[in-house]
């Protein structure tokens, strides 16, 4: 061996550089800490608190046990074995920009990238999310949506995908489908749960539906780049016939309203607080969405966004005045 060649190894081994640990699970365990500190009595911090607690109510029914199980070993799966084989997945070379939105998006909220497929095989409008104990995340979007929406547009719809994956909403969004008669409703590749489903779990999910829409409002708020804007895009989209998939249509939905509400209690503490009966359902959510934008918990996962003038208010009287707008039975 030259001296020259001995030299450079010599070199090398003590290159303190190389006392960097670069490994992929240092990566991931400090990625997971950093999660971790927005975690708050088993939810996170921005999660609408009675969301959580109607789906403790919905684990506490035997029903939901049977029902859950089929979805989760069963329905899901086969949705998944379907778009992996038959739907695109896109990447940094195929459908990029739509790859760029979930991984801006899943940057924001701290998630782990989901995958995302593009589905052509349908001229149907929409977007979901799977997940399952066996199943890695993912996100399935239709090219005739995704090419009908403005980019802002998709920020905050696959925002709100990535806020169901990230708080376990897909297992409840699949049984959601059970209980909509709507037929303009999702409709998985496989149903294999064939009894009945009773009232009090058909309540329960239904009253669930509308409060996880405040959850994930809030996670694609997070993603946006002008959170403030939120409600107004929503707006839009849905007065553009966007139908979810649990086939509900909000269109005539005013965003002029829901603000003007805003506006107008903004200042009003959460005790004297009164819900406007003459809103819409969505236009009760876009106000809620409103409350957030004036929350604690968003500025701390966007320490990016400049804070509002007004005081901040903290996630509990957050929850608070979402509840009092929304009707919702503050858990």
């Amino acid at each position: 061996m030259s001296d020259s060649l001995f030299t450079e190894i010599t070199d090398e081994a003590t290159n303190p550089l190389l006392g960097i640990d670069t490994s992929f699970r240092s990566y991931l365990n400090a990625y997971t800490r950093s999660f971790s500190n927005h975690v708050v009595g088993g939810a996170l911090d921005y999660a609408f608190d009675s969301d959580f607690a109607v789906r403790q109510k919905i684990q506490s029914l035997s029903a939901w046990g049977r029902l859950s199980k089929s979805i989760d070993s069963q329905d899901i799966t086969q949705e998944a074995k379907f778009l992996f084989s038959k739907c695109n997945q896109a990447g940094m070379l195929k459908y990029p920009e739509i790859y760029d939105i979930v991984r801006k998006c899943a940057d924001r909220l701290e998630l782990r990238l989901p995958i995302v497929f593009v589905r052509e095989d349908t001229d149907a409008k929409q977007i979901y999310s799977i997940a399952s104990s066996i199943i890695e995340p993912c996100i399935v979007i239709t090219s005739a949506l995704a090419s009908d929406c403005t980019e802002e547009e998709l920020t905050i719809l696959i925002g709100m995908e990535c806020g169901k994956i990230q708080n376990n909403h897909c297992i409840y969004s699949f049984a959601g489908s059970y209980i909509s008669n709507s037929p303009a409703k999702f409709k998985p590749v496989e149903r294999s749960y064939n009894h009945t489903i009773g009232n009090q779990l058909i309540c329960a999910l239904s009253e669930w539906i509308e409060l996880g829409d405040i959850t994930i409002d809030r996670a694609a708020m997070i993603c946006c780049d002008e959170p403030e804007k939120y409600g107004e895009i929503l707006s839009g989209l849905l007065n553009r016939n966007f139908t979810d998939m649990y086939g509900r249509n909000d269109a005539g939905t005013d965003y002029t309203a829901a603000k003007t509400y805003f506006d107008t209690n903004r200042n009003v503490g959460s005790r004297y607080l009164k819900a406007e009966c003459g809103l819409k359902r969505s236009e009760k959510r876009i106000a809620a969405a409103l409350e957030f934008t004036r929350c604690y918990a968003l500025y701390q996962w966007r320490s990016d966004l400049e804070k509002p003038e007004n005081v901040l208010i903290s996630a509990e009287e957050c929850n608070i005045r979402c509840n009092i707008i929304c009707g919702a039975a503050v858990m």
